[in-house]
């Protein structure tokens, strides 16, 4: 009879393994791609950055490929040799109103998605992490927080790009043996993050009031360092395998209460008058800006108790380390502090 181990003991063996993989990162020169990449590498995985072209300069130790422009023609396969797990990173966001903005996020988000899974599946690949976004379930809740069960409501060009990527995945993948596991996380803020935050510490940094005080709804953000953390148990744990997780800091947060943490990561004060949230809803629809109202005003609270059981994870970081490190003069994560 051939000896077996304990379940723990098979779980734990097949999750070093999978740290022993070759883990393709996309958009490592990125923000949320960069942080991946290091965290898995700290973690002792060996890491495959990948972006459209490399850096300017490579440090000792870093494995690089350039794809080039993504999309639905992209040519992964020089990216994919040897490769044991994707965490598709790269994507458009952060395109507002512009034009073409919606064609051009699915040509990036959902084409270079999709042939992406298409060449991980005939290359082998064993597990395909796809960044989402809880922006696929909506931008508001009322009264119930959104979870894995919760039905999805874009409703915005980024958000219907990030649904029907994870839906090509899921077909591409289905009866392949390739396993799928997409995350959607709410607002990600962490040094050197673009987008909505740095708007915020920009505003917070140039002393001018901030009429968001009625802005009291409890919403929920995640530190890059609690996010990179998820995914590094997404990499390695077992568990994982063709799941769907939501995932934020331990602590809701409204805008107001960010602005103000913000600023006491500046060492800062910051005036937020209260102005009532009827007045200020006008003013948004006046000015064209609906979803900023909402992003700012109306709750968005995410049940994450999925992932914390299932994957035995907690957040690293509480929110008032995670804005002294994306406020700082130089980037910090728990790497430099453990």
């Amino acid at each position: 009879m051939p000896l077996t181990g304990t379940d723990e003991e098979m779980s734990q063996g097949e999750s070093a393994s999978r740290l022993r993989g070759r883990v393709l990162v996309t958009g490592a020169t990125g923000f949320l791609g960069g942080a991946v990449a290091a965290a898995l590498s700290s973690a002792g995985c060996a890491v495959l950055r990948g972006a459209r072209t490399g850096p300017g300069s490579v440090r000792d130790g870093e494995a690089w490929i350039g794809y080039g422009e993504i999309g639905p023609e992209t040519n992964w396969d020089v990216a994919l040799d040897g490769v044991h797990t994707i965490v598709h990173a790269a994507g458009l966001a952060h395109l507002e109103d512009r034009a073409g903005a919606a064609e051009r996020l699915w040509q990036v988000n959902v084409g270079g998605a999709a042939s992406l899974a298409a060449c991980a599946v005939a290359r082998r690949v064993s597990r395909f992490i796809l960044i989402s976004s809880v922006a696929v379930n909506g931008s508001t809740t009322a009264g119930r927080p959104f979870s894995e069960d919760s039905g999805e409501h874009p409703d915005n060009s980024y958000a219907l790009s990030k649904l029907e990527a994870e839906m090509r995945l899921k077909d591409i993948a289905r009866g392949t043996g390739m396993e799928c596991v997409i995350l959607r996380p709410p607002l990600v803020y962490g040094f050197g993050a673009r987008g909505n935050f740095r708007r915020l510490v920009n505003l917070v940094r140039s002393g001018l009031p901030l009429p968001l005080g009625s802005a009291t709804a409890p919403r929920s953000f995640i530190a890059i360092d609690n996010l990179t953390s998820v995914i590094r148990r997404c990499v390695e744990h077992p568990a994982a395998a063709n799941q769907t997780f939501l995932v934020r800091d331990a602590e809701l947060a409204s805008t107001v209460h960010l602005i103000h943490g913000i600023a006491a990561a500046l060492g800062r004060r910051v005036w937020t008058p209260r102005i009532p949230a009827s007045v200020m809803r006008a003013a948004f629809n006046l000015a064209g800006r609906e979803g900023d109202f909402r992003r700012l005003f109306a709750p968005l609270d995410i049940d994450c108790g999925k992932v914390r059981k299932l994957l035995d994870w907690s957040p690293t970081v509480s929110m008032a380390e995670g804005l002294r490190r994306a406020t700082a003069t130089a980037p910090v994560s728990l790497l430099d502090t453990a």
